[in-house]
């Protein structure tokens, strides 16, 4: 469930909020990320969100995760997720899409902390991580890859350039750009 929720996350661009509840007891299948949210097609799978910050209206936001042929697939993940979460137990289409393994709605809380243990044993510092990590990963991720800068914000759904502070920048890029600057 973890890696997946986070797989998703970071393809999704997702804040944390949209995958997970505040409390397990207030889940709500109108609002709340559920299994019927999530529909697999021949090469994507299709998350609908029901509600987001970028969408006032409470329309619902389809997020579009594709099908790469990688170690890291977001579609691959999702679907082996759902086959376990099957096995694990019957689900109805209203159920959560993530639960802990005592079958409750993945918590706002229970996520970061399960992050920042991983974290921690991977060695990292957890406390430079938080619930908005995936976001920046993302969007700092796709700024690396060259991707142009209204696809960043079509994926992360960000309605104005805010997304810009999102983009982590290390001091090698600043030097690499300086150095392509002097070679004009």
């Amino acid at each position: 469930m973890l890696r997946t929720a986070c797989i998703v996350a970071f393809y999704g661009f997702l804040r944390c909020g949209e995958f997970t509840v505040s409390k397990a007891a207030q889940f709500d299948p109108d609002i709340n990320l559920c299994i019927e949210d999530v529909v697999f097609h021949t090469d994507l799978v299709v998350l609908k969100l029901k509600q987001s910050k970028t969408d006032p209206f409470r329309k619902g936001i389809n997020i579009q995760l594709h099908k790469l042929g990688q170690l890291i697939c977001p579609y691959k993940t999702l679907l082996e997720y759902i086959q376990v979460r099957k096995n694990f137990s019957p689900i109805n289409q209203t159920d959560p899409l993530f639960i802990t393994i005592d079958k409750k709605p993945l918590e706002r809380q229970y996520f970061l902390t399960c992050i920042k243990k991983v974290l921690d044993l991977c060695g990292f510092n957890s406390s430079h991580y938080n619930g908005h990590s995936f976001r920046i990963g993302a969007a700092t991720s796709a700024g690396k890859a060259k991707i142009e800068d209204h696809l960043i914000k079509t994926l992360g759904r960000w309605s104005s350039d805010s997304y810009i502070r999102y983009i982590r920048v290390t001091p090698a890029s600043i030097k690499s750009a300086q150095n392509r600057l002097g070679r004009i």
